[in-house]
């Protein structure tokens, strides 16, 4: 039985799109700041893959049971990850500017790659790392991708996050 049953998968995105709810609500965020977020969502879920293809090719990781997830897996990760970071960030942008964005962006890349050390040890049968430190620091890249992707997609939506305050 493959890793990524459909079950696991719709119970993955039904999860997924739950957590983006709750953190457009918790936030306040506004409809043009969801909007960004999602859009930024979509960004990334088109770029998952090509990262996905480069990370096998030079040995950073691997899906064991798949060449990729399916596109409800890449979904969900997108929404919750990139999603969340962008709506995180938004509210952290707005009340610590670029310091506090610097280091949103540290404590995100460095809790990432916490996870997927963490996944990939539990279920290898899901996701392997390459050899260290190669792939850990391919991994951390990967996440600072998705720290500007979100950012910078939700920024082009719905503006600076200064200029779109929380709902009331």
């Amino acid at each position: 039985m493959s890793e990524f049953a459909p079950t696991f998968q719709l119970s993955y995105l039904a999860a997924a799109i739950a957590f983006f709810c709750i953190t457009a609500y918790l936030p306040r965020a506004r409809p043009r700041r969801i909007a960004g977020a999602l859009a930024s969502a979509a960004v990334f879920t088109a770029l998952s893959a090509p990262i996905d293809t480069l990370a096998y090719r030079v040995g950073w990781w691997l899906y064991p049971t798949c060449a990729h997830p399916p596109l409800a897996i890449y979904v969900g990760q997108a929404l919750i990850f990139v999603g969340g970071v962008a709506l995180v960030g938004w509210r952290v942008q707005r009340r610590f500017g670029t310091r506090g964005v610097a280091s949103f962006g540290a404590v995100v890349c460095g809790v990432g790659l916490v996870r997927d050390m963490t996944v990939a040890a539990l279920f290898p049968r899901m996701i392997r790392l390459g050899a260290a430190p190669v792939a850990q620091l391919a991994d951390v890249g990967a996440w600072a991708v998705v720290v500007i992707v979100a950012l910078a997609v939700t920024r082009l939506v719905a503006g600076p996050a200064r200029g779109d305050g929380p709902r009331p």
